[in-house]
């Protein structure tokens, strides 16, 4: 009697509350009418996946991404990256450059593309096909090789005499005709750069004042593990062809906490330039206001290390003019009367509190090879004169880059037809470096600085070195801890068990799943300290009311578990204690009367945990109402069990064909659900579709007119079909 009386009451709740459905009848019990559907709607696939990239010295941990289509647009040097596409997996490998695991894709995912920005991993995109529910990519090392020896004076040959004259380097200080690349009169841009440090190779640029570890205070050179670990920082902080983080760009030139010696190690770069590279200094009383107050001492004539490459054109040489390989290192000289000109005085320490900064002529060194009169503006791209060449490159003449807000140049007086010539413009001249420091297991810090060299993207990995020693320079942004993030959208109708309108926008809610890695030493693998799941409500426009819970499964259990909530229309995230009962989290009992709220679980490990899917905790989305006696009505995406706590008088009543015996659950006989995960999407996908309020009742596949073809199919056709709205 008392579950006939409970069941009546719900009947008269949807009745006078959810006054836009209709109401329901009960159904004879299901297993005298039907067998229930057996397709679980489901949008995912589980692909043992296997990336390769050891045949590069990756000095570490390759973080990957995987996506369904191509991210990148344009070609070569000019390639960028398509900032609407989100990838649909991402992981680190282990630290010789591997990863193999079952993970989890949405089920359209047939043809992959596995991306990495991996400063070291010159083959950053490679393509791969699932198949019997497999997909593996292997990198090709098309013959780089990266020398890491810091400090030594090493074997690239010096074939030329030895010189420290600026002729031949491509105007240093003057803008030029970008029609013939002369020297334009009455066009200085900054001071005459002076060459105190020494002589270089008249041929290739190579410095002849490289420091050798031999006889180098030892304080002024890495050592081969905080090579790794600087190495392993850039990799971390600088993504090919992405967006560099802003706190990194926007950080102030480099200031030295103590009188000290200084020394610069070159680390790298990725361009197919050939850069020239000064260094200035300043302090707070007599900080440049103009270009022409720096007083610039040249460092690097030649930075081309002749490691950046393209699969058109894959040959580890492909430059001619190769001057540094990674790892070289000079010696930082101080002269006081510099600003007037007066070089005789020269100290190898700098007074604390003295500012260090870092200008950058892209292609100054660019007349190496000449060849009658034509005009060569580097070796890259060969002999073409440059009226007639079919690939001009005129933003790199008049453009100067400075690691000083305000101290770079930009000249938008271009070729009109330079692709790529003003796709940036730095009319206000700010700072093109990023900075930032890496910092050991003993705690010393090491600054890091990072060029961009053209106007054509800002991943700021073009020139890269370090300096030492540890510790001396202040307020540098230690690199962030890296994070992994993957959306998935969960849709749920309220009136189970009646099978409802199917508009299944009663209950929308964006799951996002964070993992924060971390290592404790160049050596190892990197492991998860945090996992962070957020569960984001949208707009809906039912008058039921439905809260909100999720099951947490943990196989290794969290040292802590920290519940936090951000309310409608803020940013401030609160700590907060959600109803719990064991691994069930009750986030809200009213989702209509929070909507836009955020509900947060955080899960930190103290140790880490081992970077395999397998370890890794996981959360299962439900709604529910409180009934009597500690008892809930719950709907759960199908064939998902509900909690303990679950009411069971509702199975296989009206259009449910749940049976406990057989563990099926929250299915019915029809080819639409009661409700589901969509993976790999966010809830801005939905937005135009069943989150608006004109189609509220309006059966999904009146919307996506795919869905039906998806789901008579039993997932097997038409997989995208929420990529794909009616028009």
């Amino acid at each position: 009697m008392k579950k006939t009386v409970l069941f009546l009451a719900l009947l008269a709740l949807i009745a006078t509350s959810c006054k836009e459905k209709d109401i329901f009848e009960e159904t004879p019990n299901p297993s005298v009418v039907a067998d229930a559907n057996t397709f679980d709607f489901s949008t995912s696939q589980v692909v043992k996946l296997s990336v390769d990239y050891s045949a590069y010295e990756t000095h570490g941990p390759v973080f990957f991404s995987v996506y369904s289509e191509n991210p990148f647009e344009g070609e070569d040097e000019n390639i960028s990256f398509k900032k609407d596409v989100l990838p649909i997996y991402e992981n680190y490998t282990n630290a010789q450059g591997k990863f193999n695991d079952d993970i989890k894709l949405p089920a359209y995912a047939s043809d992959l593309y596995i991306v990495t920005g991996n400063f070291f991993v010159m083959d950053n995109m490679m393509t791969a096909t699932v198949k019997n529910g497999s997909a593996s990519a292997t990198a090709e090392n098309f013959g780089q090789t990266a020398a890491t020896r810091a400090g030594s004076v090493t074997d690239l040959p010096m074939t030329g005499t030895a010189t420290n004259s600026l002729a031949t380097l491509y105007q240093l200080s003057h803008k030029v005709n970008v029609e013939n690349g002369e020297k334009l009169e009455n066009n200085q841009i900054y001071k005459e750069w002076e060459t105190p440090l020494g002589q270089w190779d008249s041929n290739s640029g190579r410095p002849h004042y490289l420091l050798d570890k031999s006889t180098a205070n030892p304080d002024l050179i890495f050592s081969d593990e905080e090579m790794e670990g600087l190495y392993q920082t850039i990799s971390d902080a600088l993504v090919a062809n992405q967006d560099c983080n802003e706190i990194y760009i926007k950080q102030a030139d480099l200031t030295l906490e103590k009188e000290s010696e200084v020394a610069i190690t070159f680390l790298g770069g990725k361009t197919c330039w050939n850069n020239t590279l000064g260094y200035y200094y300043y302090n707070d009383n007599n900080k440049p206001t103009s270009l022409m107050d720096i007083n610039i001492i040249m460092l690097f004539p030649n930075t081309q290390d002749g490691l950046w490459f393209n699969k058109s054109n894959p040959h580890p040489n492909f430059y001619g003019n190769i001057a540094l390989e990674r790892g070289d290192c000079v010696k930082l000289m101080y002269y006081p009367n510099i600003a007037n000109g007066d070089l005789s005085v020269v100290s190898d320490k700098f007074p604390k509190g003295t500012k260090i900064g870092f200008i950058l002529k892209p292609n100054g060194w660019g007349m190496q090879l000449p060849n009658g009169n034509k005009v060569y503006y580097n070796s890259y791209k060969g002999a073409g004169r440059l009226k007639s060449s079919s690939f001009r490159m005129a933003r790199q003449y008049n453009v100067w880059a400075s690691s000083t807000d305000g101290l770079s140049y930009y000249s938008a007086d271009m070729i009109s037809d330079d692709e790529g010539a003003t796709a940036i413009a730095n009319e206000e001249g700010s700072s093109r470096t990023a900075k930032f420091a890496y910092r050991n297991s003993e705690g010393e810090e090491f600054a890091i600085i990072s060029f961009e060299d053209a106007c054509n993207d800002l991943d700021f990995d073009d020139v890269i070195f370090a300096l030492k020693p540890a510790s001396a320079f202040s307020d540098l942004p230690v690199v962030e801890e890296k994070k992994t993030e993957n959306y998935s959208v969960y849709a749920f109708e309220d009136l189970w068990p009646k099978a409802g309108d199917y508009d299944l926008n009663d209950v929308v809610v964006e799951l996002k799943q964070e993992k924060t890695y971390s290592k404790l030493s160049t050596e190892t693998d990197y492991k998860v300290y945090k996992q962070m799941f957020a569960l984001y409500t949208d707009q809906n426009y039912v008058e039921l009311t439905s809260g909100l819970g999720l099951t947490l499964t943990t196989p290794i259990t969290p040292s802590s578990i920290v519940m936090k909530k951000i309310e409608p229309e803020s940013v401030d995230t609160l700590t907060v204690n959600f109803v719990q009962e064991g691994d069930v989290y009750l986030l809200t009992e009213d989702i209509t009367g929070e909507l836009k709220s955020t509900y947060i679980l955080e899960l930190n490990y103290d140790d880490g945990i081992d970077n395999d899917e397998d370890l890794m905790a996981s959360v299962k989305p439900f709604i529910f109402r409180a009934e009597e006696n500690d008892l809930r009505w719950e709907v759960h995406i199908p064939f998902e069990a509900p909690t303990p706590k679950m009411n069971e008088y509702y199975y296989g009543k009206m259009d449910d064909r749940s049976d406990k015996n057989l563990n099926r659950f929250f299915v019915n006989e029809s080819d639409y659900p009661f409700a589901f995960c969509l993976t790999g999407v966010t809830i801005d996908s939905f937005k135009p579709t069943i989150l608006k309020k004109e189609n509220e009742s309006v059966r999904i596949d009146e919307l996506y007119t795919e869905f039906l073809l998806w789901s008579t199919s039993k997932g097997t056709q038409n997989q995208e079909w929420y990529k794909h709205p009616k028009q």
